[in-house]
Protein backbone atom coordinates (compact mmCIF):
# COMPACT_ATOMS: atom_id res chain seq x y z
CA UNK A 1 0.00 0.00 0.00
CA UNK A 2 1.58 3.31 -1.04
CA UNK A 3 1.49 5.73 1.89
CA UNK A 4 2.10 9.42 1.26
CA UNK A 5 3.34 11.97 3.73
CA UNK A 6 0.96 14.83 4.52
CA UNK A 7 1.82 17.89 2.46
CA UNK A 8 0.17 20.41 4.75
CA UNK A 9 -0.48 20.92 8.42
CA UNK A 10 -4.05 21.60 9.46
CA UNK A 11 -5.77 21.99 12.76
CA UNK A 12 -8.41 19.31 12.55
CA UNK A 13 -10.52 17.44 15.04
CA UNK A 14 -11.18 17.75 18.74
CA UNK A 15 -8.40 15.28 19.55
CA UNK A 16 -6.43 15.64 16.33
CA UNK A 17 -5.34 12.37 14.71
CA UNK A 18 -2.39 11.99 12.38
CA UNK A 19 -3.80 11.02 8.98
CA UNK A 20 -2.64 8.17 6.84
CA UNK A 21 -2.69 9.44 3.26
CA UNK A 22 -2.64 7.04 0.33
CA UNK A 23 -2.45 7.46 -3.42
CA UNK A 24 -5.43 5.82 -5.11
CA UNK A 25 -6.82 5.68 -8.62
CA UNK A 26 -9.02 8.65 -7.62
CA UNK A 27 -6.27 10.72 -6.01
CA UNK A 28 -4.91 11.23 -2.51
CA UNK A 29 -7.27 10.16 0.25
CA UNK A 30 -6.81 10.41 4.01
CA UNK A 31 -8.08 8.28 6.87
CA UNK A 32 -7.49 7.33 10.49
CA UNK A 33 -7.41 3.68 11.52
CA UNK A 34 -7.49 1.76 14.79
CA UNK A 35 -7.88 -1.88 15.79
CA UNK A 36 -7.57 -5.06 13.77
CA UNK A 37 -9.72 -8.02 12.81
CA UNK A 38 -10.64 -10.36 15.66
CA UNK A 39 -12.55 -13.62 15.82
CA UNK A 40 -16.08 -12.91 16.97
CA UNK A 41 -18.34 -15.08 19.13
CA UNK A 42 -19.44 -17.05 16.08
CA UNK A 43 -15.87 -17.99 15.18
CA UNK A 44 -15.72 -15.69 12.17
CA UNK A 45 -13.25 -12.85 11.59
CA UNK A 46 -14.79 -9.42 12.07
CA UNK A 47 -15.17 -7.22 9.02
CA UNK A 48 -13.78 -3.68 8.95
CA UNK A 49 -16.11 -0.90 10.06
CA UNK A 50 -15.85 2.21 7.85
CA UNK A 51 -17.26 5.49 9.19
CA UNK A 52 -18.14 8.48 6.97
CA UNK A 53 -18.59 11.97 8.40
CA UNK A 54 -21.00 14.68 7.26
CA UNK A 55 -20.62 18.02 5.51
CA UNK A 56 -17.79 20.09 7.01
CA UNK A 57 -16.73 17.06 9.08
CA UNK A 58 -13.65 14.88 8.97
CA UNK A 59 -12.23 11.65 10.37
CA UNK A 60 -11.87 12.98 13.91
CA UNK A 61 -15.64 13.30 14.25
CA UNK A 62 -15.51 9.67 15.41
CA UNK A 63 -12.15 9.54 17.15
CA UNK A 64 -13.44 8.59 20.61
CA UNK A 65 -15.93 6.05 19.28
CA UNK A 66 -13.32 4.43 17.04
CA UNK A 67 -11.33 3.32 20.05
CA UNK A 68 -14.36 1.53 21.50
CA UNK A 69 -15.23 -0.29 18.27
CA UNK A 70 -11.54 -0.95 17.61
CA UNK A 71 -11.41 -3.38 20.52
CA UNK A 72 -13.28 -5.88 18.36
CA UNK A 73 -12.45 -4.97 14.77
CA UNK A 74 -10.54 -2.84 12.33
CA UNK A 75 -12.12 0.63 12.18
CA UNK A 76 -11.45 3.23 9.49
CA UNK A 77 -12.71 6.82 9.45
CA UNK A 78 -12.13 8.40 6.06
CA UNK A 79 -11.93 12.06 5.09
CA UNK A 80 -14.36 12.68 2.24
CA UNK A 81 -13.04 14.60 -0.76
CA UNK A 82 -12.91 18.31 0.03
CA UNK A 83 -12.63 17.65 3.77
CA UNK A 84 -9.82 17.02 6.22
CA UNK A 85 -6.65 15.93 4.45
CA UNK A 86 -8.13 14.25 1.39
CA UNK A 87 -8.09 15.68 -2.13
CA UNK A 88 -9.45 19.21 -2.08
CA UNK A 89 -10.23 19.47 -5.79
CA UNK A 90 -12.83 17.88 -8.03
CA UNK A 91 -12.23 14.33 -9.22
CA UNK A 92 -12.58 12.52 -12.52
CA UNK A 93 -16.38 12.76 -12.21
CA UNK A 94 -16.37 16.34 -10.92
CA UNK A 95 -18.05 17.32 -7.65
CA UNK A 96 -20.80 14.74 -7.30
CA UNK A 97 -21.84 11.82 -5.13
CA UNK A 98 -20.71 9.48 -7.90
CA UNK A 99 -17.19 10.79 -7.27
CA UNK A 100 -17.39 10.28 -3.51
CA UNK A 101 -18.57 6.71 -4.11
CA UNK A 102 -15.65 6.16 -6.50
CA UNK A 103 -13.29 7.58 -3.88
CA UNK A 104 -14.48 5.10 -1.25
CA UNK A 105 -14.18 2.18 -3.66
CA UNK A 106 -10.66 3.28 -4.59
CA UNK A 107 -9.68 3.60 -0.92
CA UNK A 108 -10.94 0.08 -0.17
CA UNK A 109 -9.11 -1.26 -3.21
CA UNK A 110 -5.89 0.39 -2.08
CA UNK A 111 -6.30 -1.04 1.42
CA UNK A 112 -7.18 -4.46 -0.09
CA UNK A 113 -10.54 -4.57 1.70
CA UNK A 114 -13.30 -6.49 -0.06
CA UNK A 115 -16.32 -6.13 2.24
CA UNK A 116 -17.25 -3.77 5.07
CA UNK A 117 -19.81 -2.70 7.60
CA UNK A 118 -20.54 0.92 6.70
CA UNK A 119 -21.78 3.83 8.84
CA UNK A 120 -22.64 7.22 7.38
CA UNK A 121 -23.51 10.36 9.31
CA UNK A 122 -25.57 13.11 7.64
CA UNK A 123 -24.06 13.71 4.17
CA UNK A 124 -21.86 10.68 4.85
CA UNK A 125 -25.09 8.69 4.88
CA UNK A 126 -25.84 9.97 1.36
CA UNK A 127 -22.49 8.51 0.30
CA UNK A 128 -23.03 5.24 2.18
CA UNK A 129 -26.44 4.65 0.58
CA UNK A 130 -25.14 5.35 -2.91
CA UNK A 131 -22.08 3.18 -2.32
CA UNK A 132 -24.30 0.26 -1.26
CA UNK A 133 -26.44 0.67 -4.37
CA UNK A 134 -23.38 0.84 -6.65
CA UNK A 135 -21.36 -1.89 -4.91
CA UNK A 136 -23.78 -4.21 -3.08
CA UNK A 137 -21.21 -7.02 -3.01
CA UNK A 138 -18.90 -4.89 -0.83
CA UNK A 139 -21.40 -4.02 1.93
CA UNK A 140 -22.23 -6.40 4.79
CA UNK A 141 -24.45 -4.00 6.75
CA UNK A 142 -25.42 -0.34 6.76
CA UNK A 143 -25.84 2.17 9.56
CA UNK A 144 -27.50 5.51 8.80
CA UNK A 145 -27.13 8.22 11.46
CA UNK A 146 -29.10 11.47 11.19
CA UNK A 147 -29.32 11.20 7.43
CA UNK A 148 -31.85 10.59 4.67
CA UNK A 149 -32.31 9.27 1.13
CA UNK A 150 -33.08 12.83 0.03
CA UNK A 151 -32.23 16.38 1.00
CA UNK A 152 -34.47 17.35 3.93
CA UNK A 153 -37.18 19.75 2.88
CA UNK A 154 -36.83 21.65 6.15
CA UNK A 155 -33.27 22.76 5.30
CA UNK A 156 -33.16 26.17 3.62
CA UNK A 157 -30.22 26.54 1.18
CA UNK A 158 -30.20 30.33 1.52
CA UNK A 159 -28.10 30.19 4.68
CA UNK A 160 -25.61 27.84 3.04
CA UNK A 161 -25.23 30.04 -0.03
CA UNK A 162 -24.72 33.11 2.16
CA UNK A 163 -22.03 31.24 4.09
CA UNK A 164 -20.35 30.06 0.90
CA UNK A 165 -20.23 33.61 -0.40
CA UNK A 166 -18.71 34.79 2.88
CA UNK A 167 -16.07 32.03 2.70
CA UNK A 168 -15.18 33.02 -0.86
CA UNK A 169 -14.83 36.66 0.17
CA UNK A 170 -13.02 36.19 3.50
CA UNK A 171 -11.70 32.61 3.55
CA UNK A 172 -12.85 29.82 5.82
CA UNK A 173 -11.54 31.66 8.88
CA UNK A 174 -13.78 34.56 7.88
CA UNK A 175 -16.78 32.25 7.76
CA UNK A 176 -16.10 30.66 11.14
CA UNK A 177 -16.63 33.74 13.30
CA UNK A 178 -20.09 34.65 12.00
CA UNK A 179 -21.17 31.00 11.91
CA UNK A 180 -20.17 30.51 15.56
CA UNK A 181 -21.85 33.79 16.53
CA UNK A 182 -25.17 32.54 15.10
CA UNK A 183 -24.95 29.36 17.18
CA UNK A 184 -23.95 31.25 20.33
CA UNK A 185 -26.92 33.59 19.91
CA UNK A 186 -29.37 30.71 19.35
CA UNK A 187 -27.81 27.47 20.70
CA UNK A 188 -29.13 24.20 19.31
CA UNK A 189 -30.84 21.89 21.79
CA UNK A 190 -28.06 19.30 21.77
CA UNK A 191 -25.29 21.73 22.75
CA UNK A 192 -25.45 21.09 26.54
CA UNK A 193 -24.78 17.38 25.91
CA UNK A 194 -21.29 18.30 24.67
CA UNK A 195 -20.46 19.19 28.29
CA UNK A 196 -18.16 22.13 27.66
CA UNK A 197 -19.66 24.40 25.00
CA UNK A 198 -16.19 25.63 24.09
CA UNK A 199 -15.27 22.06 23.15
CA UNK A 200 -18.04 22.15 20.58
CA UNK A 201 -16.89 25.50 19.18
CA UNK A 202 -13.29 24.28 18.92
CA UNK A 203 -14.58 21.23 17.06
CA UNK A 204 -16.72 23.47 14.83
CA UNK A 205 -13.77 25.72 13.98
CA UNK A 206 -11.41 22.89 13.17
CA UNK A 207 -13.98 21.31 10.89
CA UNK A 208 -14.34 24.53 8.92
CA UNK A 209 -10.67 25.34 8.52
CA UNK A 210 -9.93 21.88 7.14
CA UNK A 211 -11.91 22.86 4.03
CA UNK A 212 -11.41 25.46 1.33
CA UNK A 213 -14.02 27.96 0.13
CA UNK A 214 -14.26 26.01 -3.14
CA UNK A 215 -14.83 22.63 -1.50
CA UNK A 216 -17.33 24.18 0.92
CA UNK A 217 -19.29 25.65 -1.98
CA UNK A 218 -19.12 22.57 -4.19
CA UNK A 219 -19.95 19.89 -1.62
CA UNK A 220 -22.78 21.93 -0.15
CA UNK A 221 -24.24 22.62 -3.59
CA UNK A 222 -23.99 18.92 -4.45
CA UNK A 223 -25.98 18.12 -1.31
CA UNK A 224 -28.73 20.68 -1.82
CA UNK A 225 -29.13 19.85 -5.51
CA UNK A 226 -29.08 16.06 -5.14
CA UNK A 227 -32.01 14.02 -6.38
CA UNK A 228 -34.07 11.82 -4.06
CA UNK A 229 -33.29 8.11 -4.20
CA UNK A 230 -35.96 7.10 -1.68
CA UNK A 231 -37.57 5.00 -4.41
CA UNK A 232 -34.47 2.78 -4.52
CA UNK A 233 -34.39 1.83 -0.84
CA UNK A 234 -36.04 -1.50 -1.62
CA UNK A 235 -32.90 -2.50 -3.56
CA UNK A 236 -30.84 -2.62 -0.36
CA UNK A 237 -30.56 -6.26 0.70
CA UNK A 238 -28.45 -6.09 3.88
CA UNK A 239 -29.34 -5.41 7.52
CA UNK A 240 -29.68 -1.70 8.26
CA UNK A 241 -29.66 0.35 11.45
CA UNK A 242 -31.22 3.81 11.41
CA UNK A 243 -30.20 6.17 14.22
CA UNK A 244 -31.59 9.68 14.66
CA UNK A 245 -31.62 12.17 17.50
CA UNK A 246 -35.05 12.76 19.00
CA UNK A 247 -34.41 16.51 18.71
CA UNK A 248 -33.00 16.39 15.18
CA UNK A 249 -36.17 17.79 13.62
CA UNK A 250 -34.63 18.41 10.19
CA UNK A 251 -33.62 14.77 9.80
CA UNK A 252 -36.43 12.87 11.56
CA UNK A 253 -38.42 12.66 8.28
CA UNK A 254 -35.41 11.01 6.65
CA UNK A 255 -35.37 8.33 9.34
CA UNK A 256 -39.06 7.76 8.62
CA UNK A 257 -38.30 7.27 4.92
CA UNK A 258 -35.58 4.74 5.72
CA UNK A 259 -37.83 2.87 8.13
CA UNK A 260 -40.63 2.69 5.56
CA UNK A 261 -38.49 1.86 2.52
CA UNK A 262 -35.73 -0.48 3.68
CA UNK A 263 -36.43 -4.21 3.67
CA UNK A 264 -34.39 -5.19 6.75
CA UNK A 265 -34.25 -2.25 9.14
CA UNK A 266 -34.02 -1.44 12.83
CA UNK A 267 -34.70 2.15 13.86
CA UNK A 268 -33.66 3.84 17.11
CA UNK A 269 -34.66 7.41 17.97
CA UNK A 270 -32.11 8.53 20.56
CA UNK A 271 -33.42 10.63 23.43
CA UNK A 272 -31.52 13.76 24.42
CA UNK A 273 -29.70 13.97 21.10
CA UNK A 274 -29.91 16.26 18.10
CA UNK A 275 -27.66 15.89 15.01
CA UNK A 276 -24.66 14.27 16.72
CA UNK A 277 -25.97 11.34 18.80
CA UNK A 278 -22.46 9.90 19.14
CA UNK A 279 -21.56 13.05 21.09
CA UNK A 280 -24.90 13.94 22.65
CA UNK A 281 -25.95 10.50 23.93
CA UNK A 282 -22.79 8.50 23.45
CA UNK A 283 -23.74 5.55 25.65
CA UNK A 284 -26.89 4.79 23.66
CA UNK A 285 -25.11 5.29 20.34
CA UNK A 286 -22.33 2.87 21.28
CA UNK A 287 -24.74 0.29 22.66
CA UNK A 288 -26.97 0.40 19.58
CA UNK A 289 -24.12 0.03 17.10
CA UNK A 290 -22.39 -2.74 19.06
CA UNK A 291 -25.64 -4.68 19.48
CA UNK A 292 -26.47 -4.30 15.79
CA UNK A 293 -23.03 -5.46 14.63
CA UNK A 294 -23.17 -8.46 16.97
CA UNK A 295 -26.58 -9.42 15.59
CA UNK A 296 -25.34 -9.09 12.01
CA UNK A 297 -22.34 -11.31 12.74
CA UNK A 298 -24.58 -13.94 14.35
CA UNK A 299 -26.95 -13.90 11.37
CA UNK A 300 -24.06 -14.30 8.95
CA UNK A 301 -22.81 -17.32 10.88
CA UNK A 302 -26.22 -19.01 11.11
Amino acid sequence: MPVDQPTRTRTTGVDQSEPTIVSTSEGRLAFHEVGSATIDATGQPSLPLVMLHGFTGHRDDFIGEMDVFGAQRRVIAADLRGHGDSENTEGQHGWCFEQLVADLAALLDTLEIDRIDLLGHSVGGFVALRFALAHPERVNSLMFMCTAPETPGRLNPKGFHAGAGLAEARGMDGLQGPAAAVIRADPFQGLPAWGDAERYFAHHERRHVSMSPASYRQVGTMFFESESIASRLGEIDVPCLVLVGAQDVDWLPGADLFEAGLRDVRRETIAGAEHHPHQENRAVFLAQVQHFLSDVAARNAA
